[in-house]
């Protein structure tokens, strides 16, 4: 089954449920699971083939490498990735909270072999169920990118750097005490809604709030902008999260020193 962003906007766009086959349906996993959420989330995200550098681990497909690094702590500590030995329980949680209480997750505690509705989870299956779910709750990774890890690491310092620069620390509940007061709705609204969707609310509002101060800032006069302001309603979506930082060699040195 091929997947992509394209086949899956109409679905996303209105945050239905995703039908993967007869057995399986992906449900959008809403703000009430975020914490459990955030941490199973590394069960898909890790970048296996840039981090691991063993010739039979980049060989393995994803979820053979999940079920190959279950327990491993010999590996976990090898690569200082402590949780790593977890990330099998992790897909299976992310599985479980994805798919409903209607549905049963089952694994074999021999073979690994995991299960939904009787529904056996191959490695092509696995990476179907992986970009949806990514794709479906807007997690902030590129299934098909592929960097070296000391480039990622690179980029990722200099973005903290620069988010360091120009914004407060705020944590998963200041935002959603911003979100209630600005959109003057509860905690139960919030918590039912969509991870997807409360954050592209959180993106929208900044946008809104962005135009509207360099509106003002234009027609008061005083203020000029080399490009054309932004309207806030135009696509929040960001092709490349590292393209400000994609600068020269010395440069990005010189910001992560």
């Amino acid at each position: 089954m091929e997947i992509n962003k394209q086949s899956l906007f109409s679905f996303i766009i209105f945050n239905e449920n995703i039908k993967y086959n007869d057995y399986i349906t992906l449900h959008p996993i809403k703000m009430k699971d975020i914490i459990a959420f955030q941490q199973c989330q590394l069960a898909l995200t890790l970048r296996k083939n840039a981090i691991f550098h063993e010739k039979n681990i980049i060989k393995m497909e994803y979820l053979t490498f999940i079920k190959f690094a279950h327990h491993n702590q010999k590996l976990a500590d090898k690569y200082n990735i402590p949780l790593l030995q977890y990330y099998y329980y992790f897909a299976i949680n992310l599985l479980r909270i994805a798919c409903g209480k209607e549905s049963e997750i089952t694994y074999n505690t021999a073979t690994l072999d995991i299960y939904i509705n009787g529904f056996q989870i191959t490695d092509s299956v696995f990476d179907d169920l992986r970009k949806i779910m990514i794709i479906q709750n807007d997690i902030d990774f590129d299934i098909d990118e592929f960097m070296n890890i000391d480039t990622i690491n690179a980029l990722e310092k200099a973005r903290e750097f620069e988010a360091q620069k120009s914004k407060e620390k705020a944590n998963i509940e200041d935002y959603i005490d911003s979100l209630i007061i600005e959109m003057k709705v509860s905690e139960e609204y919030v918590s039912n809604m969509t991870i997807r969707k409360f954050w592209r609310y959180i993106k929208r509002i900044n946008r809104h709030d962005e135009y509207n101060a360099r509106r003002t800032g234009q027609m008061s006069g005083m203020v000029t902008f080399k490009e054309p302001i932004q309207h806030w309603m135009t696509s929040i979506d960001v092709s490349d999260k590292y393209e400000n930082l994609k600068t020269n060699e010395d440069e990005l040195r010189s910001k992560i020193v």
